[in-house]
């Protein structure tokens, strides 16, 4: 069989729900992303910057803004569930897609137990008396309903709540804006120290910041596991990846920006975790602060449905092809959703968020997406360059100079990790590795990544 599959997917019968439109790409993106996440990344970003988290979120986007193309030539190429794991093994070989598909399962796995745990902690700032075990549950148990009931309910509800996480930063803008007038911070509304300051800029606290920063764009490739859920051709859905991720990175360096200048003392946080929650007490006071806090945990309910939405894509992918279990390629007869996925990815999200502390899950997340991005800029590059032969001077541009030059910065920003995020991440890669040596008997055995004649 040749390595293309026609634009229009599974046969319906057998697949998912085609039900999304572009517009529900694009915010399933952005919901994904969630225009809040700068707020509670912001902590530990600006302290790791050393106050740099404009620049920070700057180099995170350009590295992603080549990345999200490559994703979108893939997906292309390849519209069907499975994304990374379905691009590098059409592309490359299926037993490198495994490790790359291996490696972005740790990156959804963990998205959604960091959005379970962040609501939690700024929901806890409101009701202190409330253990983190049953706050996680008011997150985890609706998120799972709405994903099992299926996509379009899904929909409803990311716009909703992207409606509503948009205007809590046009809130925190004015007051910010209210306070530097009024001579909070720098006192001006313009000032170069929101974006660089000289006497703590280093090179390594920047690339430690970038990769921190990368976060918040960790979502514009989940686009693409919806790709048998949309209703539009391969290249709409690629373009949707990369619109929702340059207007969130508009709304993340915004939001920065004005943070750093009105409470330039980074090290002053009380704590990392909710350091937001104290720079919008004091722009606006404790009723701004309670608003803000309200939301960003009413948005980790939309952003954990997009994270275990994608996940369970990518199980299901996997587990369609038979390099997981079969069971997660089971579809709910009414819903046509993956449910044991979904099923599964609540569980695993639910105790992961009661066990793992937040700093180690940044990284670990971090770890797995760029393993995974380098293998689909990587993908770019053999399938349109080496197999297709475009080879003509835009062939040159589109299919060598872009997808290098993300895989250059994926890999720089991979480098400059925290170590411990390497020691997790490659541990996670060996588990990987011996799972596949295993089921491939020593890697004698043909896998055939073409099962399914609809392909």
């Amino acid at each position: 069989m040749e390595n293309t599959i026609n634009s229009s997917g599974p046969r319906q019968t057998e697949g998912l729900r085609r039900v999304l439109k572009t517009r529900d790409l694009v915010i399933f993106g952005m919901v994904f992303m969630a225009p809040v996440s700068a707020q509670t990344l912001y902590g530990s970003l600006a302290q790791v910057s050393n106050g740099h988290a404009v620049l920070s979120y700057v180099i995170g986007l350009i590295a992603m803004i080549f990345t999200a193309y490559s994703y979108g030539r893939m997906t292309e190429a390849f519209p069907i569930a499975g994304s990374t794991y379905t691009y590098t093994s059409r592309a490359i070989h299926p037993y490198l897609g495994f490790i790359a598909g291996w490696s972005m399962l740790l990156d959804y796995v963990l998205i959604p137990m960091l959005l379970y745990k962040l609501s939690a902690v700024y929901a806890i700032e409101l009701f202190p008396s409330v253990p983190l075990w049953f706050m996680l549950l008011v997150f985890v148990v609706p998120v799972t309903i709405f994903n099992c009931i299926g996509t379009e309910v899904a929909s409803k509800v990311n716009i909703l709540m992207t409606g509503i996480m948009i205007v809590s930063i046009l809130l925190f803008v004015g007051f910010a804006i209210k306070a530097l007038l009024h001579g909070i911070g720098v006192g001006s509304i313009f000032s170069i120290q929101g974006i660089y300051n000289a006497q703590t800029f280093t090179w390594n606290s920047l690339i430690g910041g970038a990769s921190i920063a990368v976060l918040s764009f960790l979502g514009f490739d989940a686009v693409t596991t919806m790709a048998e859920d949309s209703n539009v051709t391969g290249k709409i859905v690629g373009k949707a990846a990369v619109l929702s991720c340059v207007i969130s990175a508009v709304l993340y360096i915004i939001q920065v920006y004005f943070a750093t200048i009105v409470f330039p003392d980074f090290q002053s946080f009380k704590s990392a975790d909710t350091a937001f929650f104290e720079i919008t007490t004091v722009v606006g006071g404790s009723g701004l602060a309670i608003v803000l806090a309200l939301i960003i945990s009413l948005s980790g309910i939309s952003t954990a449905l997009a994270g275990q939405a994608a996940a369970s894509r990518l199980l299901y992918g996997m587990g369609r092809e038979q390099v997981l279990p079969k069971l997660f390629a089971h579809i709910h007869p009414k819903y046509k959703t993956p449910a044991y996925s979904i099923l599964f990815m609540a569980v695993i999200g639910y105790i992961g968020a009661v066990a793992i502390d937040l700093s180690v899950m940044f990284l670990i997340i971090v770890f797995g997406a760029l393993i995974g991005f380098l293998c689909v800029n990587l993908s770019v590059f053999i399938e349109y360059f080496v197999k297709r032969k475009k080879r003509n001077f835009s062939g040159f541009i589109f299919y060598v100079l872009c997808p290098l030059f993300g895989l250059f910065v994926c890999a720089y920003i991979l480098w400059g990790m925290d170590r411990i995020g390497h020691i997790v991440g490659f541990s996670w890669l060996l588990v990987g590795f011996i799972y596949l040596s295993i089921t491939s008997k020593g890697f004698s055995k043909k896998v055939n990544v073409f099962k399914d004649d609809s392909f």
